[in-house]
């Protein structure tokens, strides 16, 4: 069957399907799809997880050879799949019909990472609707994102007028990923109570164009006009130095480290390993693609120097440098090197 995410708790109350796939370019729509699921077999005693992830190295036979031997900790199994490129090709598709047309034990979870409607009429995503549940994930329409941000306040025990959720719509710009992080900073703030629209206005303090983590996702995204932008709010809200660096240092330490070892191996694998989450690994490869590693090394060089100015350690403008950075980070490397 077709399932909308919405409703995908309810069948999973229901019992679990023997296959799932998770599908569509909102990332945290698919990972929190892909959470219910992972619960729901937990739920069920389905702890043993394998996973699995179709990359230029994949062999598709590995997806049969991980169930062919029985599991020495439970009957049944979770199988993840990730598709990087949402596309099986010919054999991968066949393969997929073939584990479904078997009636395994085990849970198949496929999930990918891009999502054409078009993949829809293929004939391994029908054979995946009729034994078990296809799950899209599209983007939410502006029209629709007050309402599902409505949804998500209740789901957290608040209650908000349509105008709250109408000025959180406005505010974080289709952010899905940082209107889920600002409701759950407002039930930390107001638990079980009813939110209002000046207080709510208080709090979320433009954050979804100011916080540090928006700018290391803008920076990562190259936007240097948005980011530098940013930073002018960082700098009028008086936000702390140390935790703006911090922010952005981690998503260049992870960058660069994936631009080193993805030469040796897949770029999924080591996202995987770095227990990065989906959602964040298309700015990361855009990073890596605009800077390469010599210049992510360099970018990393002048961070240490701008948390000596953040800390009164040597004389420096900390801003006027912090965005001289972000701004050559952010943009292709000939306008970079007229930004630095």
């Amino acid at each position: 069957m077709k399932l909308y995410p919405e409703r995908l708790p309810g069948q999973l109350a229901k019992g679990i399907s023997p296959v799932y796939l998770i599908a569509g370019p909102e990332r945290l729509i698919v990972e929190e799809a892909a959470d219910e699921v992972r619960k729901a077999c937990r739920a069920e005693r389905i702890d043993e997880r394998i996973r699995l992830t179709a990359d230029r190295s994949f062999k598709w036979d590995e997806l049969g050879q991980s169930t062919e031997t029985g599991s020495l900790f439970a009957s049944r199994r979770l199988v993840e799949l990730r598709l990087p490129t949402g596309k099986p090709g010919a054999e991968g598709g066949k393969v997929i019909r073939t584990w479904i047309e078997d009636h395994h034990d085990d849970v198949l979870l496929i999930i990918c990472d891009q999502w054409e409607l078009a993949q829809e009429r293929s004939a391994w995503v029908k054979a995946i609707e009729k034994a078990g549940v296809y799950i899209p994930a599209w983007s939410v329409k502006p029209a629709r994102l007050p309402r599902w941000i409505g949804t998500r306040i209740g789901q957290k025990g608040l209650r908000a007028e349509t105008e709250v959720c109408d000025f959180l719509a406005e505010r974080l710009e289709g952010n899905l990923l940082a209107a889920a992080q600002e409701v759950d900073r407002l039930a930390l703030l107001f638990p079980n109570s009813r939110l209002q629209l000046d207080e709510v206005r208080r709090a979320v303090a433009d954050s979804a164009r100011f916080d540090a983590f928006r700018l290391a996702e803008l920076v990562m995204l190259g936007q240097p006009g948005a980011a530098l932008r940013c930073i002018r709010g960082l700098r009028e809200s008086d936000s702390p130095e140390p935790a703006v660096l911090w922010a952005l240092g981690r998503e260049l330490e992870i960058a660069l480290d994936v631009a080193r070892r993805s030469q040796r191996e897949s770029a999924q694998r080591v996202f995987a390993d770095l227990k990065v989450w989906q959602s964040r690994q298309p700015p990361i490869e855009a990073c890596i693609r605009r800077n390469g590693p010599r210049r992510l090394e360099a970018a990393i060089a002048r961070l240490s120097r701008l948390d000596l100015l953040s800390k009164g350690q040597i004389q420096g403008e900390f801003w006027l440098e912090l965005e001289r950075l972000c701004a050559g980070l952010a943009s292709e490397p000939r306008a970079a090197s007229r930004a630095a």
